[in-house]
This record gives C-alpha cells, sequence and structure tokens, in this order.
C-alpha cells in the first residue's frame, strides 16, 4: 500500500482461490483424520489378524480331535488309504492349507512342506491304540494354516471399514467446507474485496463492512475499517505537512545556520576573552618592574632636591644618583619594551581575527606571534612547544585564519592529544615549496606547508574520518562541542583555499598537514569561527 492512498494485493484472485484458507483447513483437517485412519487401520487389521488366526487353530484343533482316534487306528494298522482320506479330510477345511503325518516306522503319509514355513505348522502327537497305560507315540501329525483364506477374511473385512471411513471423510469435507465458507471464507472474501478497492486509504468506502456481527470476524472487520480511517485523516495531515515541508526545511536549516554562528561567536569571544586575561597577566611582571623603577627614580630625584636645598650635595652623592638614575631608567625601557611588544602582538593576532582580511604577511612571523600570545596558557602546562620553521617569506592571504589554525592545533594537542599525560612535545614545521621547472621566485606558484604534530595518545581508527565533521567530539558533556576541527577545516579548505590532512596512530601521537597557495584567491573566505574543543 503506497503513500498515495492505491492498494495492491501480492495475489491474484484464482491463487488465493488455490491458497484460501477454507481449502487449507480442510487439507490439515483432513490429513490429520487420514493419519489417525491409518494408525486406527493398522491397529484393526492387527487385531483381526490375531482373532482369525486364533479362530483358524481352534477350528482346526475341533475337527483333528474329532479325527484323532481314527488316525491312530489307521496308522497303528499301517492303514494308507484310511490315513491319506482323513488327511484330506482335514485339508478340506476352509483354514487348512496342508496335512502330513510322519512316523518313524512307516514313513510318512502326505506331502510335507519345507522351507520356513515348516516352522509355521501346528503338530500333534498320535498314541498306540493298544494300551491306554503306556501310551507309546507312533506318529505326529502336522497341520499348515492357510494364510490366503484369513488374509482374504482380513482384507474384506479391512476394505469395508476404509471404504466407511473415505466416504465418511468426503461428507464430513462437504460439511465442513459449507460451514467454513459461510462462517469465516466470505466474510474473510469480503475483507479482501474490501481491502483492494481502488484508492481505497484516499477515499474509503463510508458502507459498514459487516452488519450486524458481533463475534470476531465482525469485530476484524470494525477495527479494520476503523485503522482505515485512521490511515485516511494521517494521509490527509501527511499531505498538507508535505505541501509546507520544502518551507519547514528552509526554516529549520535556517535556524541551525544561526545556532552554529552563535557557537562559533561565543567561542571567538571566550577565545579573546582569554587571550586577554593570559596577556594582562603577562603584562602585570613588566608593569610592576616599570612602577617599582619609577619609584625609585622618584626617590632619588627627591634626595637630589633636599641636598640641593640644604646645599649638602657632593659630587660623589650625585654622580650615585645620576648612575642609579641610569639604571633605573634601563630597566623601565626594557620592561616597557616588553610590555609594548606583547600589546603589539596581541593587538596584531587580535585585529587579524576580528578584521577577517586578506594582506601581506610573513608566514613564520604569524606563528612566532600566536605563540607569544599563548605563552600565558603554555606556562601554566607541562607541555613544550618545538618550531621548525622555514618559511621565512612574506605570503598573500589571511593571518587571522593562520592564527586562528595555530591556535586551535596547540591547544587541541593539550587537551586532546595529550590528555591523562603529564608531559609532551608539540612540534611545529612550515616549509615554502616551489613549482617546478619555474621561476622560484613567482609568487603565485609558491605553496605553504604547516605540519603540527604531537607524539600523545593519538586518535582510534573508527574517528579519524569524523575528525573534521561538525559536532564529532569525544569530550561531549565535558566542555566539548565538536567545532574546533571542523572550523579549523573550513579555514583551511574555503579561507586558505587549501587542503588539509591528519594521520595518527594509538599510542604514537597525531599529525596534522596543510597545504594552501601563498597567494590567496580574492573574495573566498566566509567569516571565521573560532577554536572550539
Amino acid at each position: 500500500m503506497t503513500l498515495n492512498g492505491s492498494t495492491s494485493l501480492p495475489y491474484t484472485p484464482k491463487e488465493m482461490g488455490r491458497s484460501s484458507l477454507s481449502r487449507t483447513f480442510i487439507l490439515y483437517t483432513l490429513g490429520l483424520f487420514a493419519v489417525l485412519g491409518v494408525i486406527f487401520i493398522g491397529i484393526l487389521t492387527k487385531i483381526t489378524w490375531d482373532a482369525s488366526h486364533a479362530r483358524a487353530i481352534r477350528v482346526t484343533e475341533a475337527f483333528f480331535q474329532a479325527t484323532k482316534r481314527p488316525f491312530e487306528r489307521a496308522i497303528w494298522t499301517v492303514n494308507a488309504d484310511a490315513t491319506l482320506q482323513l488327511i484330506r479330510g482335514l485339508e478340506s477345511l476352509e483354514v487348512v492349507e496342508k496335512v502330513w503325518v510322519e512316523t518313524p516306522d512307516t514313513g510318512n503319509f502326505g506331502e510335507p512342506v519345507t522351507g520356513p514355513r515348516a516352522a509355521e505348522a501346528l503338530s500333534y502327537t498320535l498314541n498306540s491304540p493298544s494300551t491306554i497305560l503306556h501310551k507309546d507315540a507312533i506318529g505326529q501329525v502336522f497341520i499348515l494354516i492357510d494364510r490366503n483364506t484369513i488374509s482374504y477374511e482380513i482384507v474384506s473385512t479391512v476394505g469395508f471399514i476404509v471404504t466407511a471411513i473415505i466416504v465418511y471423510l468426503l461428507l464430513l469435507a462437504i460439511v465442513i467446507r459449507t460451514v467454513f465458507r459461510r462462517l469465516i471464507g466470505q466474510p474473510l472474501s469480503a475483507i479482501v474485496e474490501y481491502l483492494s478497492t481502488p484508492r481505497l486509504i484516499e477515499d474509503p468506502p463510508k458502507a459498514e463492512l459487516m452488519p450486524g456481527r458481533a463475534d470476531e470476524i465482525g469485530i476484524l472487520a470494525a477495527s479494520l475499517q476503523s485503522m482505515v480511517q485512521r490511515r485516511h485523516l494521517d494521509l490527509q495531515k501527511i499531505q498538507e505537512y508535505q505541501t509546507n515541508l520544502e518551507d519547514l526545511v528552509a526554516h529549520r536549516t535556517e535556524q541551525l545556520k544561526l545556532v552554529q554562528e552563535e557557537l562559533i561567536q561565543a567561542d571567538n569571544l571566550a577565545a579573546l576573552g582569554a587571550l586577554v586575561a593570559g596577556v594582562s597577566h603577562e603584562l602585570n611582571t613588566p608593569l610592576g618592574n616599570a612602577l617599582m623603577a619609577a619609584t625609585t627614580i622618584k626617590d632619588s630625584t627627591g634626595y637630589l632636591r633636599t641636598e640641593l636645598e640644604e646645599q649638602k650635595l657632593s659630587k660623589e652623592a650625585l654622580e650615585n644618583e645620576v648612575e642609579r638614575i641610569s639604571d633605573t631608567a634601563h630597566i623601565i625601557e626594557k620592561t616597557l619594551g616588553r610590555a609594548r611588544e606583547l600589546v603589539g602582538n596581541f593587538r596584531q593576532v587580535a585585529v587579524d581575527r576580528q578584521s577577517e582580511k586578506k594582506r601581506s604577511f610573513n608566514f613564520d612571523h604569524i606563528i612566532r606571534e600566536t605563540l607569544a600570545t599563548l605563552q600565558p596558557t603554555l606556562k601554566k602546562t607541562p607541555f613544550k612547544v618545538e618550531l621548525d620553521l622555514h618559511a621565512d617569506e612574506i605570503i598573500d592571504s589571511y593571518p587571522g585564519a593562520v592564527s586562528q589554525l595555530v591556535s586551535n592545533f596547540v591547544e587541541n594537542a593539550i587537551k586532546h592529544g595529550y590528555e591523562g599525560r603529564s608531559e609532551g612535545l608539540i612540534k611545529l614545521s612550515s616549509q615554502v615549496v616551489h613549482p617546478k621547472d619555474k621561476n622560484r621566485n613567482n609568487s603565485n606558484e609558491r605553496k605553504i606547508i604547516f605540519k603540527c604534530q604531537d607524539f600523545g595518545v593519538g586518535i582510534p581508527e573508527k574517528n579519524l574520518k569524523k575528525v573534521f565533521e561538525p559536532f564529532f567530539t569525544t569530550k561531549f558533556g565535558k566542555g566539548g562541542s565538536g567545532l574546533g576541527m571542523a572550523i579549523c577545516y573550513q579555514l583551511v579548505t574555503e579561507a586558505l583555499n587549501g587542503t588539509i590532512s591528519v594521520s595518527s596512530s594509538v599510542g604514537s601521537g597525531t599529525e596534522f598537514i596543510i597545504e594552501f597557495p601563498a597567494m590567496a584567491a580574492q573574495d573566498t573566505r566566509k567569516p571565521l569561527g573560532q577554536k572550539v574543543h
């Protein structure tokens, strides 16, 4: 059944007739009765055989007892004709197949049976009629029961019973099929026909399917009609929803972009706040030293003024104070120079990240300036940064993107690469690749390769393909939002127009490799995000 409400059945009406429920029910029922009938006929055949065989033995024994005396006299008097006449008399019985007499003195009378059948013969002993006291045995009579006669009797009896059972099963099948079709088959056919109605879900019939029927079939039909009506209402809602689905998707996509931009902006402000806090902390030392030196100069000038007013100033004291003031001024110059360097680095990095403009800059200098702003953070950790920079050339690109990449990679190595470690080394390297067989001074053809390598815990292979996916993080719920490496990927591919790759081995560390042209194309940037962990 498709969404537009059209219906289709998996079987044709002819196939449904061959596999109908009534046909299956009758086959199973008659099959069960047939199995039970076979078992019954087998038991009946065994009982009838035993009874017929026992009756044949009783009849044979009764007749033999009636002819025993004549047998004994005929054998005693060696009257072969009388003996053979008695044998033919016994063989004339319907249940007797063969009779013969074996004597130790006068030989055998009749034709003995040999082979396995001989063991089935009944044996009776003949005694001498001359004396009752000794009862000497004069021979034995063997009587073989006719199995064919018994078998024919059994076949006749069992055949009649089998015929009666078959007729009973046929009549039972007709009755069951009639009752089943009336009570179950026809109602189910009506339900199937109802389900095969074209456009059933879009326009369901209003008439009641099984009016006045309150049994299980009636409940099934009512439930089915109720379900179709609900599907009809659901289909109407789905169609209404589909008409507005594109607008809804566009609206949700716009909301998702706004949320992502807000997350990036929030991290941007947080990163700048952390940068300000670190630089402020670093400025405390040089500014404090400058304040102490200024205080020293103030004390010296006060001392000189007092000595001059009292006319007690000597040449030696003046020279000492001048030297002291000179040394102090040197200290002030050195400390304020350090403060000026920190402020300059911070201002350049902050301007680059916020302005998002392309300009010419020295690649290695940007890396050093960024690391200078990260020194307050690095001093609080046991980790070291090693530089192997060989890209001391002027390039025309986006310094803010480069600075942000360096910050993201260094802090990512600290928080993730060396998680649980008490020491570690972060190696930053750069180099310029010039085009082959071309002028090395052609800046448009140069490429910058920047690498960040740590020797920490590494990234499992199953996570390598997800590193640059948005919102993928192993620290979800612990301060990580999963945007850090996704923003790095965006910065490299969209801002710097380059490529980024990652390789890692669990327990050995991770290496990120960035390659981008030294001359960036115009208007390739989108607004920069910020590092996220």
